[in-house]
């Protein structure tokens, strides 16, 4: 299966995210990514809306998945999903995705420390 070509407005858009973020690491957690969002300093053209809304929801399907199941998954071409990683400033999809690993482990390890940690003596 061939890859589809970006198309014009995603192209600009993507110049535009390269001239802003010229010099900018990619996120390090999902917090940042989740700033990153809501100050409005990345923005998403068309179908990268989609996926990005879809993982945010549910971290589990890149998390444990692939570019070709997320994008089944949100209902979009693989090249889609791995120009969102590159939107972001990531190298590799494969960065990107761990970013979402990272986060599952740091969240589902919390209540495991909680069970093992004593109660607090008052």
């Amino acid at each position: 299966m061939a890859l589809l070509s970006a198309t014009a407005e995603e192209k600009e858009t993507d110049r535009k995210a390269m001239n802003c973020r010229s010099g900018r690491m990619p996120p390090s957690n999902l917090r940042e990514l989740k700033t990153m969002i809501a100050r409005k300093e990345v923005v998403f053209p068309g179908e990268r809306k989609r996926v990005m809304r879809a993982i945010l929801d549910h971290p589990d399907i890149i998390a444990f998945g692939t570019a070709t199941s997320v994008a089944d998954e949100c209902g979009v071409s693989t090249a889609t999903v791995v120009r969102l990683a590159g939107h972001l400033g990531f190298r590799k999809f494969r960065d990107f995705k761990n970013l979402f690993c990272d986060h599952l482990k740091e969240t589902r390890a919390l209540p495991q420390r909680m069970l093992r940690s004593p109660p607090r003596s008052r």
